[in-house]
């Protein structure tokens, strides 16, 4: 019997969207392959306690996880153990992961108000620490061209770094009331969207640093945010539901409510046609067939949950 305990904390999908990884509030991690239904290999301890964010190394081989221990740690994604010794980063929870596109630093943002860059694969620092917020940074983005760190913290503002020379850059965005929760940039790389306590999407310039159009409204906290390819915004709220805009205009496309307590994690399939949501309340990973303009978010038939030991087992149907 599953508990409400096990929740879906950080999700990643591998460049064919084929396999998901996961980790969960205990500080497990788990393979799940999203098309076949199976459990490519068992749960396992990632950290003694949550894992706040992972992400897949370029080629795949690894995954790195970091958490409430304030450790990074790597794992081979098949076959399993571990890649490299672990190494703490941070005194605090480590809430966010970024990762340059050719794997070759990897940066961390922290509770302790600091975002921190390190060399892979030996896990040595890069320069200094950056003294990122004052408060939590409870967020992070890396601009497809690897050239800027944007950062979201709990003292209601969004910051962008050189990520070379760690020197800030611009003025700092300030519009949310409240801590920001989430931080996307635009797959063009021309807009920063941020997601708030205050219940709002903001959307920026970001060269400029300007806000951009009216705050899209979500009525709840912003956890989460998808920005896609054709332009749409996809946000999961503290309410457990997920609102979608168009990013150029503002409108709404539409409010779908989920059996999440809370919508904590969304992660989207590299084809842009499936959406997969994990939150409190329910202790699934919920998926979600995306159709184009104008058309909903449609849940697939039947829940898929997870097990917490000794496997993973999908129950019911997958769209395919």
């Amino acid at each position: 019997m599953m508990t409400s305990r096990w929740v879906t904390c950080a999700l990643a999908l591998t460049r064919d969207g084929a396999e998901v990884v996961g980790a969960d509030i205990t500080g497990r991690a788990y393979r799940w392959d999203r098309v076949e239904g199976t459990a490519p290999a068992p749960l396992f301890s990632a950290h003694a306690r949550t894992v706040w964010s992972l992400l897949l190394t370029p080629d795949e081989s690894e995954i790195i996880t970091a958490g409430s221990d304030g450790t990074v740690r790597r794992w081979r994604r098949v076959g399993g153990g571990q890649a490299a010794e672990p190494f703490t980063a941070h005194a605090d929870w480590i809430r966010a992961l970024a990762l340059t596109s050719d794997g070759s630093e990897l940066v961390t943002a922290a509770e302790d108000g600091t975002v921190r860059r390190w060399n892979l694969p030996d896990g040595s620092p890069r320069g200094a620490a950056l003294a990122a917020h004052d408060g939590p940074v409870r967020a992070l983005a890396l601009t497809g061209d690897d050239d800027e760190l944007v950062t979201a913290g709990g003292d209601g503002t969004v910051r962008r770094w050189s990520r070379e020379s760690g020197a800030p850059i611009g003025e700092p965005l300030l519009g949310h009331a409240g801590a920001v929760l989430t931080v996307a940039v635009t797959p063009d790389g021309t807009e920063i969207v941020t997601g708030g306590r205050d219940g709002t999407v903001r959307r920026w310039d970001r060269h400029g640093g300007r806000p951009l159009l009216e705050p899209l409204r979500a009525g709840s906290g912003v956890a989460a945010l998808v920005l896609t390819g054709d332009g749409e915004i996809i946000a999961g709220s503290y309410d457990g539901v997920l609102r979608r805009w168009d990013r150029s205009t503002g409108q709404s496309l539409g409010e779908t409510p989920t059996p999440h307590a809370a919508v904590w994690v969304c992660a989207l399939t590299p084809d842009e046609r499936e959406l997969l949501t994990a939150g409190p309340g329910a202790p699934v990973v919920r998926r979600w067939t995306r159709g184009g303009q104008g058309v909903g978010l449609v849940p697939v038939r039947s829940a898929t949950w997870i097990d917490t030991a000794p496997r993973l087992e999908i129950h019911g149907p997958t769209p395919f």
